[in-house]
C-alpha cells in the first residue's frame, strides 16, 4: 500500500473532525454570477435584507476519494484472483501465495473505508452550503436551515470576519483537500482543544502564529470562491 494512500487518508479523515455543525442564517434567495447570491429577511420579518453568498458546492474531493477507494478495491480484487492461480498450480509456493494475501488484504483495508470516506463526502458535498453575509461565515443545509452548534467547541457556527487570524488550504491551493481558518471569537478556554494545542503552542507563536481557535474542514465547496470571499471581507491571513 503506497504510503501517499495512506497519507491521503489521513488528510481527509482530519478534515472529517470539524465539518459538522457549523450555523448559518436561513430563507437565502437571489443568485450572484459564479457563486450563488441570495438574500436573507429576518426571523422577524423586518423589510431590510441582507446580501448572502453561497458557495458552489464541489465534489472533487468526493470524487479523488471515490476513485482511490475503488481502485484499491479492484486491485484487491485482482490479487485474490491471483492468489487462486497460485494456489492451483501443482507445486504451490507458499511463500508467492502469502506475499499475495498480505497484498489483497491491505488494499481491502485502506480501500473500503476510502471508498465509504467518498461517499460519505458527497453526502456532505449535497447537503451542505457555505455562506458569506455582510458580516460572518457560516455554514448552513442545502435547504438553508440551521446545522446546529459545532459539535467540537460548542456555540453557534458563525464567525466574524472581524474575528479571523488566519486562513489557508492544504496542501494548497492548487489541490486543496482542507480548508482552514483560526478566529478568536470561540471562548478563548476551547483554544487549545484538538490541534488546537499544537498551534497555539509557545513555539508556534514564537514562529509568529496567532493564537486562536482552529477548524478545519474538507474542501467540499469551490476553494476559488471562498478564497475570494475571505480576501473581499478582509479576514486577515498570515
Amino acid at each position: 500500500i503506497g504510503m501517499a494512500s495512506l497519507r491521503t487518508v489521513a488528510l481527509l479523515s482530519a478534515g472529517l473532525l470539524s465539518v459538522s455543525g457549523f450555523m448559518a442564517p436561513a430563507e437565502l434567495r437571489h443568485l450572484h454570477l459564479g457563486a450563488q447570491r441570495r438574500h436573507i429577511r429576518s426571523s422577524q420579518a423586518q423589510p431590510s435584507m441582507t446580501a448572502v453568498d453561497v458557495i458552489e458546492p464541489s465534489y472533487n474531493l468526493a470524487l479523488g476519494a471515490s476513485i482511490l477507494g475503488a481502485g484499491l478495491l479492484t486491485e484487491a480484487k485482482l490479487l485474490a484472483d491471483r492468489q487462486v492461480l497460485l494456489t492451483s498450480e501443482p507445486e504451490v509456493d507458499t511463500k508467492r501465495v502469502g506475499i499475495v494475501n498480505i497484498a489483497k488484504l491491505g488494499s481491502l483495508i485502506v480501500g473500503v473505508p476510502i471508498a465509504l470516506f467518498g461517499l460519505f463526502l458527497a453526502f456532505q458535498t449535497t447537503t451542505l452550503r457555505f455562506t458569506f453575509d455582510d458580516t460572518a461565515f457560516s455554514l448552513v443545509k442545502a435547504d438553508m436551515s440551521s446545522t446546529g452548534e459545532n459539535v467540537v467547541v460548542g456555540g453557534e457556527n458563525r464567525w466574524a470576519y472581524d474575528k479571523f487570524v488566519n486562513f489557508d488550504f492544504f496542501p494548497g491551493e492548487g489541490f486543496p483537500i482542507l480548508v482552514y481558518f483560526k478566529e478568536t471569537q470561540t471562548a478563548k478556554e476551547q483554544w487549545n482543544v484538538g490541534p488546537g494545542e499544537r498551534a497555539n503552542s509557545p513555539e508556534a507563536i514564537a514562529k509568529g502564529a496567532k493564537p486562536g481557535q482552529v477548524h478545519f474542514f474538507p474542501a467540499i465547496a469551490n476553494v476559488a470562491q471562498i478564497k475570494a470571499e475571505f480576501q473581499k471581507h478582509g479576514c486577515a491571513k498570515l
